[in-house]
């Protein structure tokens, strides 16, 4: 049969970040294809994303291939399959792709059992994106490694020191779940985004227009209430015109493999602003002048990708003893203050 190169191409590209970095599960770290599809699963995600014409039932190493069809210029690549070989052929070159005929993931066990697709709230993946970054990374507790989707309307995500509320459109039309931030990465990533999801046993799935497919492992704890902390009362500050030009420039130095462990340190002290960030490589900071403050010295921590969305909105926030807090129509974000004289 002959396939689009492009297209199987992407949807390897889409699906790639399902792949296990080591297979400690049978063929984790392996592209299934079954159904016109090709799936990963690495026992925290499952991507699976359509290729027209796919007629292959069996699991590949994903390495070979994914390598292999990034150095084939050709547009259109013919595609056999015999005996446990899948065979890619252009005009002068033949690879041939050792074929598990039998699928081990435990695609069936995990995945199956969905209830009817739903509609999400519209701005929804926006608004996770929103809160994710406030999320924690340490497994020493779980929940707060995960961004909280409540029935009722809301999302929000916190580390004990941060916390980010996000008001929804409407109501979920799935049960509160809690999603691993980590996981949430990879779905705001997809283009274009989901704009269905149904739960399923210990899983939440999430489709978008073009068929692709996220599934996530899901906590059902319950998540702490996080509303009193919240109530943030003080005193109202407006932040210096120009930071999104410095946060573009701080955020050369903040970035990490991950987006979630990226932070920028804001410092405000004798009517001055300081914005700071370092990495392995380099360090970087600014001053601009806040000749209208007159407060005692602070210090929070922020992640960039969410101050960046932050000042689109507002450049106000609203000081406490403790405590900063930004607000707009829909959202909070609320930090808790650290000692200026403290090394970051």
């Amino acid at each position: 049969m002959k396939i689009s190169k492009e297209q199987l191409q992407k949807a390897l590209e889409i699906v790639k970040p399902g792949l296990a970095n080591k297979e400690l599960i049978e063929q984790s770290t392996s592209f299934a294809f079954m159904d016109g599809k090709v799936v990963t699963y690495n026992d925290e995600i499952s991507i699976s994303h359509p290729v027209e014409g796919l007629e292959i039932q069996g699991a590949i190493l994903a390495d070979n291939l994914y390598k292999f069809l990034g150095k084939i210029k050709e547009d259109e690549i013919e595609l056999t399959v015999e005996d446990n070989e899948v065979l890619l052929s252009t005009e002068k070159a033949t690879a041939g792709f050792t074929l598990q005929t039998e699928i081990k993931l435990p695609l069936n066990e995990e995945l199956k059992n969905k209830e009817p697709w739903q509609r999400l709230p519209e701005n929804f993946i926006e608004n996770i994106a929103f809160v994710m970054t406030a999320s924690g990374s340490s497994m020493n507790e779980p929940l707060l490694t995960c961004v909280h989707v409540n029935k009722t309307g809301f999302v929000e995500a916190s580390d004990s020191y941060r916390i980010a509320r996000h008001t929804l459109s409407k109501e979920m039309p799935v049960d509160t779940f809690l999603i691993p931030a980590t996981s949430v990465v990879e779905v705001v990533k997809l283009d274009p985004k989901p704009t269905r999801i149904t739960r399923g046993k210990g899983w939440v799935h999430f489709r978008n227009r073009t068929g692709t497919i996220i599934s996530c492992r899901i906590y059902e704890d319950k998540y702490k209430d996080l509303s009193s902390i919240l109530q943030v009362t003080g005193t109202r500050v407006i932040l210096p015109e120009g930071l999104d030009g410095i946060l573009a420039k701080a955020m050369v130095f903040s970035k990490r493999d991950h987006i979630l462990e990226e932070e920028i340190i804001m410092i405000i002290k004798n009517k001055n602003l300081k914005m700071k960030a370092s990495s392995d490589s380099g360090w970087f900071e600014e001053d601009v002048d806040m000749p209208d403050f007159k407060g005692d010295p602070i210090k929070f921590v922020i992640t960039p990708y969410l101050l960046k969305g932050i000042l689109k909105e507002t450049r106000t926030c609203e000081l406490a003893r403790d405590r900063v807090k930004f607000e707009g129509t829909d959202w909070i974000y609320v930090s808790v203050l650290r000692d200026p004289k403290e090394k970051k």
